[in-house]
């Protein structure tokens, strides 16, 4: 669930790509060869919404994996449909770094770590701004098939340390993955950029259309992040996740899903085909409805 890193680095650097967003046509057809996209926004006469895919893999054992993507704040109905999908499977894969579910009071970004605070208030805020609802208020992770499958605190922070991954050298990276996406434009400051956000005095539709626009270019931006030895913030949990995983088909599980968020995919896409799996379908759930309302 943490998004320590994507919410400052990918989200703030998405916010300076304005006015360069790959919208995606509604009746857009799916590559069976093209690298998946995992979050998209859709401008439609009838309204434009941000989705999510539910992708199923498949290997020659029968063995079938969903990749679920996310956006961790929502309308409620997504979540109350992802709830409801979750029963389907025989195991579901959740992210959450820090301690299982079972083993909290309470669910809060970061696990409450002192120095991750300032996330659950960032996302807080931009929850309220964009009048929508928390993923860890609506989710059910109480769920008896729920497997938890991310780091630990300790393993996270650990992982960063081995990787000699800092704020400054991920925001680096951020930069110039940004850079090798901006044909050439000049982008506004990330920072003027955040600002205006959160002191923007327009609707909540406005704000969500205009953020909507850009968060389809988060996994173009963390590709360039992941490039190299990767990071603690994807690769390392990916990794983990899919270590849970094989445990899971080895004691007999054939039907899973992997609840994480959206940016984590095309690289364990990779790493799922690396193991023998075979992309089959994909789904679009809406999780922004931003006309209906």
């Amino acid at each position: 669930m943490i998004k320590c890193w994507i919410w400052i680095c990918s989200f703030a650097s998405v916010l300076s790509l304005h006015g360069q967003s790959k919208t995606v046509p509604a009746a857009a057809a799916v590559s069976a060869v093209a690298t998946t996209d995992f979050i998209r926004f859709v401008e439609k006469d009838e309204g434009d919404s941000l989705q999510t895919a539910v992708v199923e893999y498949v290997n020659d054992r029968g063995i079938s994996v969903d990749l679920i993507g996310a956006v961790h704040i929502a309308d409620r109905r997504y979540f109350e449909a992802l709830n409801a999908r979750f029963k389907t499977y025989e195991a579901v894969l959740y992210e959450l770094v820090g301690r299982p579910v079972e083993q909290r009071q309470t669910l809060k970004p970061g696990d409450g770590s002192d120095k991750l605070r300032w996330l659950g208030v960032m996302q807080e805020k931009m929850r309220q701004l964009l009048k929508l609802d928390s993923q860890l208020q609506c989710i059910d992770y109480k769920a008896p098939n729920f497997i938890h499958a991310d780091l630990s605190m300790e393993g996270f922070f650990a992982s960063q340390e081995e990787k000699k991954e800092t704020f400054l050298n991920l925001w680096m990276k951020a930069a110039l993955a940004k850079a090798a996406t901006s044909d050439g434009q000049q982008p506004a400051s990330d920072m003027s950029l955040i600002m205006t956000l959160l002191m923007s005095q327009d609707s909540a539709t406005d704000l969500k259309r205009l953020i909507g626009k850009e968060f389809d270019r988060v996994e173009q931006l963390m590709a360039g992040i992941e490039a190299g030895d990767g990071t603690a913030i994807i690769g390392a949990r990916n990794q983990h996740a899919l270590q849970i995983l094989q445990k899971q088909i080895a004691v007999g599980r054939k039907r899973l899903g992997i609840f994480y968020g959206a940016a984590h995919f095309p690289d364990m896409e990779q790493r799922l085909m690396q193991m023998g799996f075979k992309k089959r379908r994909i789904e679009w759930l809406k999780a922004w409805d931003i006309d209906a309302e």
